[in-house]
């Protein structure tokens, strides 16, 4: 792959593994908000001076008619922030020139359109998405860019990336299948949460119901909150029972914590008495013991397709809606083993 022949540009990522702060703290420093303490913005802006980090200038702004920055809404009532996601969503938004202003509060209509109408962003990339979502009409109604991070159940005329967790589910329970699991519990954050219904928990668990039709399995699942010990609670319920149950499928990373909890709890051994597959990064899964066989979760791509749509739209070299789903692999490890019988 051919190197890159230009000096690499100091980034918001760069500034802050600096600083040792988040890339959402520093920024709220460049946007110049009140919620940070003081002795963290004079280290951070102190960095900025060290590497000669400087923002878009504001003539810059008036010349062109447009701010440069790109509004990334992570709304924090539901699942804790993608680190990785942001980091390329953002490390591709800064090579083609925009800073990112990441906005992590529910906002109104109002407050949604003001950031456009402030000349806050020319365009927003939006995660957390709802089945139903009512930005997303509020955006189109107005003709203001944007791509969504996830899917809404109507998705016409919308540009999207979202992660296949149908197809990662699907490769899950076929591989339990083909070691002769029939027996297999599905454990999801309830897919609607304070009267919100997201996406991602609804398309897992139609996946894994359709998996169930198809191989004449019993529909073994629970939907489960964000806390670990209450993951653990109802795991513990779910395998009391069903005292047949040999394999246990989870497809969020907050989730394999407590089902782990669970099963150790019931004194099971995995792979020998009861088989688990999760969602979880490389290296976590490695450490498990045994490693964990996971769907995995793309991340890096997520972030870097999300960028280039939003780009080319503000461009104008994408003129109609693009969707892509990025299929997440499943990687085998020692945490699936033919079903005890």
């Amino acid at each position: 792959m051919a190197q890159r022949s230009k000096i690499k540009k100091t980034t918001i990522v760069d500034i802050a593994a600096a600083s040792g702060v988040s890339i959402t703290t520093v920024s709220r420093i460049l946007n110049d908000k009140p919620d940070v303490a003081e002795e963290t913005r004079e280290r951070v802006l102190r960095v900025m001076d060290e590497i000669g980090f400087a923002p878009q200038s504001s003539w810059q702004q008036i010349r062109s008619g447009k701010s440069h920055l790109i509004a990334v809404h992570f709304p924090q009532d539901f699942n804790p922030p993608a680190h990785r996601v942001i980091i390329e969503a953002a490390l591709g938004c800064e090579d083609a020139g925009y800073s990112i202003n990441i906005i992590v509060n529910s906002l109104s209509d109002n407050e949604l359109l003001a950031i456009f109408r402030g000349g806050q962003a020319d365009g927003m990339i939006l995660m957390e998405v709802q089945a139903h979502d009512r930005r997303i009409e509020v955006l189109r109604q107005h003709a203001y860019p944007f791509v969504m991070m996830g899917r809404c159940v109507d998705n016409t005329g919308i540009s999207l990336v979202d992660s296949d967790i149908e197809y990662g589910v699907t490769r899950a329970m076929q591989h339990l299948v083909e070691l002769g699991h029939r027996q297999i519990g599905f454990v999801t954050h309830s897919p609607v949460v304070q009267e919100k219904e997201y996406g991602y928990s609804r398309w897992a668990l139609q996946s894994y119901d359709r998996a169930c039709q198809q191989y004449g399995l019993p529909q073994l699942w629970r939907a489960v909150g964000l806390n670990s010990d209450e993951v653990a609670a109802m795991v513990q319920q779910l395998l009391a029972e069903n005292p047949p149950l040999t394999a246990i499928v989870t497809p969020q990373e907050s989730c394999v914590i407590g089902v782990l909890k669970a099963i150790r709890a019931r004194g099971l051994r995995v792979p020998d008495d009861i088989s688990v597959i999760g969602l979880l990064n490389e290296s976590m899964s490695e450490l498990a013991t045994p490693p964990l066989t996971t769907i995995s979760f793309p991340a890096a791509e997520l972030g870097r397709e999300a960028a280039r749509i939003l780009l080319g739209l503000l461009a104008g070299t994408l003129t109609t809606p693009q969707q892509i789903l990025i299929r997440p692999d499943l990687i085998v490890r020692g945490s699936t083993g033919p079903a005890k019988h």
